[in-house]
């Protein structure tokens, strides 16, 4: 057993990397506006080592090229992989770039004689302006990861692969896959314009729901002890004042469902200063084994680690829960459907009950969150992008996630308040009963009703004031404007630069109009204003609102058919049959 012992000491000896022992170059990752020679050393030197290396994002073997001698950078430097000819959707989807931009990574380390790497990889990336024929405004965000951890048949995280099913092309696949078992070891560099940079090692993998299966896939950071670092150390948001963060998300161009891309860092700075948890967020070029990947947002990632980092709580305390308790995503949701299950006979109307209420929600939280997403009429929720936490003994806070289809989707401002209050005859993917209990328990208490009334008036004039919201909206645009041209030639999203400012006309006119008149239409259709007698809503067999005005007038003009008309907010709800 010891000869074991020593046999098994022996062969990690020969196979792991010798500590100290490392590659280190004469320049350091960045913006460069000429090129240069690039020369490496081993340090400390050793004879019978020698340095491999690579120039396409893979992590160097003994059989890469050796270094001899120093290296000009030059185009000959650029991968030669070509990654983006690689179908990442199904073929009905797929969308392939003549060409993409190149930058040049470089990744070495020491090998022995027998063939066995001896130190960790070392890896760099130079943005060389003379090369490139421009200067990258924005911060660049470059990914080194072996070709076959992204694109293997198998295993790749970005491909359809071996879980792809033809029958359900557009909910299966490998980038459907989740867990750390699909978490890739990639090289990660944040490399600002101002000479600011991270360099350190994470994982990968593929994030969202639905959007995995666009071109341009969303991805989460992770980091690791394992990796060599526990956090990303950098003060990456302005929007925070700390510098340590364990997880980050890529968050890509593509998932915004209008053509202007921009519309969730729009709500999350709008969402600033409310008391609401939102998530800090700036743009970003990704580069992926020196390939343009195109615009992305980097923002913090919505998780127990946030939670940890913003409010101090412990990790492992925290209860994180989506879809209003369908999924556990850290902790335990005991808490919750115990809550919820009060929630089914409570009365908020009564004191003692909204009191209880008050003591497990922090209801002025909940308040401006629902007011926030009134406001910017998101278009995807309440059923989905919900999150909510709390700690053992404290109040449950929802975070803000997600404005991808909010700003400019609605043109029927009571249909987001249909879906907050569960509104419908037959049930949709937007609304649920299970999604909006909670908030119809607490519009029936006329105090809290006033109250958001109120509150979200006070929104609408500060936070949502045109000219704080423009200035934002203007804010974004400058960032990415000089970087929209090569996001469309990459992946055709927008289609071109025309329709990318009509989209920002859109926003712009509903920053400078729909708050107001929002506000307007909350207090009409909850009662909080005067109202015409005799008004109905119409709705066909879908759960559609078709028609709205005086409850005599209507049936004159309905086509025939089978209708449900509910006379007032809150009234009972009737069967039309127009013949």
């Amino acid at each position: 057993m010891r000869a074991l012992g020593i046999y098994v000491v022996l062969l990690l000896a020969a196979v792991l990397p010798a500590r100290g022992q490392t590659v280190v170059f004469s320049h350091e990752s960045g913006f460069y506006a000429d090129t240069f020679s690039l020369t490496m050393q081993q340090i400390p030197a050793d004879s019978t080592l020698t340095i491999h290396y690579t120039f396409n994002g893979n992590a160097p073997t003994e059989c890469d090229a050796q270094y001899r001698e120093p290296i000009r950078l030059s185009p000959e430097c650029y991968s030669r992989s070509g990654i983006y000819r690689v179908p990442t959707v199904p073929e009905e989807r797929w969308f392939q770039p003549e060409g993409v931009e190149r930058i040049i990574v470089v990744r070495a380390a020491l090998y022995d004689t027998n063939g066995y790497r001896r130190s960790l990889v070392t890896t760099h990336t130079y943005l060389i302006d003379s090369l490139l024929g421009r200067r990258i405004s924005l911060p660049v965000v470059s990914l080194c990861a072996d070709s076959l951890s992204l694109f293997d048949y198998d295993t790749g995280l970005f491909v359809p692969g071996w879980y792809h099913d033809p029958h359900f092309a557009y909910s299966t696949g490998n980038y459907f896959q989740k867990g750390r078992h699909w978490e890739r070891d990639v090289a990660f560099a944040y490399l600002a314009p101002d000479g600011g940079k991270l360099l350190q090692d994470c994982g990968l993998r593929v994030h969202g729901n639905s959007q995995r299966v666009l071109v341009q896939k969303g991805l989460s950071l992770y980091a690791r002890r394992e990796y060599g670092a526990r956090d990303f150390r950098y003060p990456f948001f302005d929007q925070r004042s700390r510098g340590s963060y364990r997880r980050l998300v890529l968050r890509p161009w593509s998932t915004s469902w209008s053509s202007a891309g921009i519309e969730d860092w729009l709500c999350q700075h709008l969402a600033d200063s409310l008391r609401v948890d939102n998530l800090a967020t700036r743009p970003v070029v990704l580069f992926i084994n020196g390939e343009y990947w195109g615009i992305y947002f980097l923002e913090e990632k919505a998780d127990e680690h946030y939670v940890e980092e913003r409010h101090g709580i412990p990790d492992k305390e925290v209860d994180l829960l989506a879809y209003w308790g369908g999924e556990v995503e850290n902790g335990s949701a005991a808490r919750w459907n115990a809550l919820f299950q009060w929630l089914e006979n409570a009365d908020l109307r009564q004191g003692q009950d909204y009191a209880y209420l008050a003591s497990q929600v922090d209801v002025d939280a909940l308040m401006d969150y629902m007011m926030l997403q009134i406001l910017i009429l998101n278009d995807d929720w309440p059923v989905s992008n919900t999150r909510q936490w709390a700690s053992p003994n404290g109040k449950w806070r929802w975070i803000f996630f997600d404005g991808d289809g909010a700003l400019s989707m609605f043109t029927d401002r009571s249909l987001i308040l249909d879906y907050m209050t569960y509104h419908f005859v037959v049930p949709n993917r937007h609304t649920s009963r299970q999604s909006t209990l909670l908030f119809r328990r607490l519009l029936a208490n006329r105090q809290f009703l006033e109250r958001s009334m109120a509150r979200l008036r006070e929104i609408a004039n500060s936070q949502f004031n045109y000219h704080r919201s423009s200035a934002l909206l203007n804010d974004v645009v400058k960032q990415v404007e000089n970087e929209v041209p090569y996001q469309i030639g990459r992946f055709d999203k927008p289609s071109s630069m025309v329709r990318w400012r009509i989209a920002l006309e859109t926003i712009d006119d509903y920053l400078r109009t729909e708050p107001e008149a929002m506000v307007d239409e909350y207090a009409r259709y909850f009662g909080l204003t005067e109202q015409p007698e005799g008004i109905c809503t119409v709705y066909d067999r879908l759960g559609r609102k078709v028609d709205e005005g005086p409850c005599e007038e209507l049936r004159a003009r309905l086509p025939k058919g089978i209708f449900f008309v509910q006379q007032g907010r809150g009234g009972e709800t009737m069967k039309w049959i127009v013949e």
